[in-house]
């Protein structure tokens, strides 16, 4: 079975299939023992599901949970008890404004980063004059070579045919 028509043995099971398709797919499932075995189990889910019932909810249900979800809310933390025990009164208060102060000033920091101008470039190197009438030398010698590469085989070509 190809993982990508995995949905229809599902979508049959649960009878969510038109007639047409679903006698196509009945038709497949006679040759197809990898289809058959997962429609199978499918069907089998759904009829589990559809024979499950929900047990009923007592008269005081929701009384019982919103007294539970007063007893949690009145319940602290593990971290409010720490800073009870560990930070006095009057930093308990300035503690989140602290933390609301580096939050700020680092999110200042990284906006500015980015604002900054780009570092200037280093001044260009002093160049010898020396150096320069060197390479200049060096660069006609080079093209001197490469005019007569370029040249010796056309007169090469042409005392050959001679």
């Amino acid at each position: 079975m190809e993982t990508r028509n995995s949905e229809l043995p599902i979508a049959y099971a649960a009878g969510e299939l038109d007639a047409a398709a679903a006698a196509a797919f009945e038709r497949h499932l006679e040759i197809c023992p990898a289809c058959q075995e997962l429609a199978n189990a499918q069907r089998a889910v759904w009829e589990a599901m559809d024979a499950w019932e929900a047990p009923p909810v007592s008269a005081d249900f929701d009384q019982r949970l919103y007294r539970r979800i007063r007893r949690e809310e009145a319940q602290p933390t593990w971290w409010e008890r720490f800073l009870r025990l560990a930070v006095p009164l009057p930093l308990r208060q300035v503690v989140p404004l602290a933390a609301t102060a580096c939050l700020l000033l680092v999110a200042g920091l990284m906006v500015q980063d980015r604002h900054t101008a780009p570092p200037l470039r280093s001044a260009p190197a002093i160049v010898q004059v020396d150096q320069v009438e060197n390479t200049l030398d060096d660069l006609d010698l080079l093209r001197q070579f490469n005019a007569a590469d370029t040249a010796s085989p056309a007169a090469a070509q042409h005392s050959d045919t001679m």
